[in-house]
């Protein structure tokens, strides 16, 4: 072969490698996520689009790896929790098009859910799922609650200490609900006072007064009802290794705080005599922090995929679908709903979801209750263990606590950057 032939047929083979490549990049999509359900979905996909190739990449908190590393694909759709803040917002492009093209319709989404995802009326985010708190009671004891769908703090704390008992040392034998042992409840409680943690310009802000107020309510609940913080403690170590499903089951307390992706897995895979009610304030019922959102990174290499994606992953017939495997085939039960929480599309949740999840059906949330949470950053689980949570508990325990959430928060800081 000659030197001329022998280059022309290298120009050929890198062009054809390129083109290849080039092929592949337009069919793949690669989406980024923390939800395990969607290898489910990608494959439902795929086998419904033999023209594309969408694979998952598995992160644990995929808003802490933005943006990628240089060494590693780069993510077309990203679906997550806290996606929503200064830190990350920036990474997605405007969505809008799926509106005006008729993609997708803003009428199928519960609407305050649809706006968290805008920035100055340009659609970042496009949410998929959520979860709502819960207090869950054996349906022995139903006839001690009086409200069919809700419940307030005030009344799980007065409709509780109406259960509580005590032998004749004035030892307690039953609590109906000892809210210090839960670090989760006594967060959910500043959420229902107004506190607003959330951040701003890279920092946590709240409302103070509203806090305090919060603290008192639960320091009172503790040292009126239940006597003391070392009551309550010593009452729920004595049971430490009993789930709390059980320990209501077993008549020993009336209460216990769940949320509803587990109280539906629980009501799933358990033959149990439980009820519940949503936890709310006055004309709300807040949603879970870790609510799941979906967008398309900003240098994404396939952003036709990743719009064909999104435009299957919203429709009605294909959630539909996505339900219906999952329980023909007995796949990840221990999963409530669409990508472990109820979905955002509003049809779905209150029509398609009770089919398969019966319990549902006496109680689906109101839509016009659901309270969407503020912007939080990447690592707020860490943040809220390790800072709001200890403060929220040593103020209701110590009357002596000096250290403020600035304090614990320093500390924070240095074992995470340090």
């Amino acid at each position: 072969m000659n030197k001329f032939l022998r280059n022309a047929f290298f120009v050929l083979l890198i062009t054809l490698f390129f083109t290849s490549c080039g092929e592949q990049d337009e069919k793949r999509i690669v989406i980024w996520t923390n939800c395990s359900e969607f290898a489910q979905y990608v494959e439902l996909f795929n086998n419904t689009h033999p023209d594309k190739n969408a694979i998952v990449v598995y992160k644990q908190n995929p808003a802490e790896h933005l943006p990628p590393a240089q060494d590693e694909a780069v993510p077309d759709l990203i679906v997550s929790s806290w996606l929503r803040n200064d830190e990350t917002t920036k990474y997605f492009k405007p969505v809008n098009y799926l509106f005006d093209r008729k993609n997708l319709s803003s009428e199928i989404f519960y609407p305050q859910l649809l706006q968290s995802g805008k920035i100055k009326n340009k659609q970042f985010l496009l949410p998929v799922s959520f979860n709502l708190p819960a207090i869950i009671f054996s349906t022995e004891n139903k006839d001690l609650v009086s409200e069919n769908y809700t419940l307030t703090l005030e009344q799980i704390r007065t409709i509780a200490s109406q259960f509580n008992q005590k032998n004749k040392k004035g030892a307690f034998t039953k609590i109906g609900f000892t809210p210090l042992t839960n670090d989760d409840f006594l967060y959910l409680a500043t959420k229902l006072y107004n506190v607003d943690f959330r951040e701003e310009r890279g920092q946590i802000i709240w409302n103070h007064a509203n806090l305090q107020d919060s603290l008192k309510f639960l320091k009172d609940w503790t040292f009126t009802e239940n006597d003391s913080p070392k009551i309550e403690e010593d009452f729920a170590y004595k049971y430490l290794f009993m789930q709390d499903y059980k320990l209501i089951d077993s008549d020993r307390t009336l209460f216990a705080h769940i949320t509803s992706d587990r109280l539906f897995s629980i009501l799933k895979n358990q033959d149990l005599q439980i009820d519940y009610r949503w936890i709310c304030n006055e004309n709300s019922i807040p949603m879970e922090d870790s609510f799941t959102m979906m967008g398309i990174y900003k240098k994404s290499k396939n952003q036709v995929g990743a719009t064909e994606f999104i435009t299957w992953f919203f429709d009605i017939k294909s959630q539909t679908k996505m339900v219906s495997r999952k329980s023909q085939l007995n796949l990840n039960t221990e999963l409530f709903g669409i990508a472990g929480g109820f979905s955002s599309v509003k049809q779905v949740t209150e029509l398609i979801l009770p089919r398969y999840y019966t319990p549902l059906l006496q109680n689906i949330p109101v839509a016009q209750m659901i309270e969407v949470p503020q912007n939080l950053p990447p690592r707020w689980e860490s943040y809220k263990s390790v800072v709001i949570q200890p403060y929220i508990k040593e103020s209701i325990k110590n009357e002596e606590y000096n250290l403020s959430i600035n304090d614990l928060e320093k500390e924070w800081l240095k074992k995470v950057f340090e």
